[in-house]
């Protein structure tokens, strides 16, 4: 009896570290998610920017053909 106490005790310890583990990975992965999700936005921003500059410098070339 006394050592199916003891073995319970310790399953108990063992269970509660591993769901603290889970929780600090999950944090972990949240906050590289959001930084993935950053860095994905900014891409998409400097994507659009590039995009227009690029109309620009077209019909630039396209006016300077054109003289």
């Amino acid at each position: 009896m006394k050592t199916t106490i003891q073995l319970f005790a310790l399953l108990l310890f063992l269970g509660m570290f591993s769901c603290t583990d889970k929780k600090k990975e999950a944090e972990e992965t949240k906050v590289a998610i959001e930084k993935i999700e950053a860095v994905e936005s900014e891409l998409e921003q400097i994507s659009e920017e590039v995009e227009s500059k690029v109309e620009e410098l077209e019909e630039s070339l396209e006016d300077l053909d054109s003289i």
